[in-house]
């Protein structure tokens, strides 16, 4: 998971047998809610950044998108056994490769942000000041080995940026790692702004961020679609302009 910055596009590898958009049948789209990449159904502000972003790309190769959000694991599942046609918002990392088809990183950075309580006695300024502290992050998400494999540094769990969040206010952890977008959108949503912290660590990781499509299905060229369409969308400014509707 990403926060925007400067995109990496390429082109992307296509095969004989693939969705037509002949059919009329749209391409399933399956993610866990990441406001505000992925919101909830519903949500006053959008479908979130990067479902705008997957429909506009694919739309330009003829392409339409219906979306299911379901937990993150069931997302994965669906993609492993060509239940779904694609997924936003992923990073590549453990088997993924086995049954997922990438598409070019449209992120190429993560900002990762740690916030926590207001009026703590211990301020981050630098990834040593974690050592002998609790330290919430997400189940599912992907995060730097120079953050989880501290020594000394206990990781507490939650299983969405909602519940990290409320993890660290309710005082069962010390700090919280989170995409620095996404975790000052769920910060404000859940009105806790005067009472968590932002401090001044930062954890830059060169980790891209991608769309991902199941092997399962017949996939090369709806993923040729969606390289084709990031690549001019970020050409003529699309992508910053669907990216700055979400600035908290």
């Amino acid at each position: 998971m990403a926060l925007p910055g400067v995109l990496v596009l390429g082109c992307a590898a296509t095969a004989a047998h693939a969705h037509s958009p002949a059919e009329g049948a749209p391409l399933l789209l399956v993610n866990a809610p990441y406001p505000p990449y992925v919101n909830p159904p519903g949500d006053p502000t959008g479908e979130g950044i990067d479902v705008e972003i997957a429909r506009e790309a694919l739309r330009r190769g003829g392409y339409t998108v219906a979306l299911r959000v379901v937990p993150w694991k069931r997302a994965l599942a669906m993609l492993e056994r060509g239940e779904a046609d694609f997924t936003t918002t992923i990073s590549r990392s453990g088997d993924r490769n086995r049954y997922l088809a990438w598409s070019p990183g449209y992120r190429n950075s993560v900002r990762y942000r740690f916030y926590g309580r207001k009026g703590g006695k211990v301020t981050l300024r630098k990834l040593s000041d974690l050592d002998g502290r609790n330290l919430g992050l997400t189940v599912g998400f992907f995060y730097p080995p120079a953050i989880t494999d501290r020594l000394g540094v206990s990781l507490q769990t939650g299983a969405s940026v909602t519940q990290t969040v409320r993890m660290l206010d309710a005082g069962r952890a010390d700090f919280i790692v989170v995409n620095g977008l996404a975790g000052a959108w769920e910060i404000k949503r859940l009105g806790l702004g005067e009472k968590l912290e932002l401090q001044p660590l930062v954890f830059a990781s060169d980790s891209p961020t991608y769309m991902a499509f199941s092997k399962g299905r017949d996939h090369a060229l709806p993923l040729a679609a969606m390289s084709a369409g990031l690549k001019s969308m970020e050409k003529d400014g699309s992508l910053a302009r669907i990216e700055k509707k979400y600035a908290p």
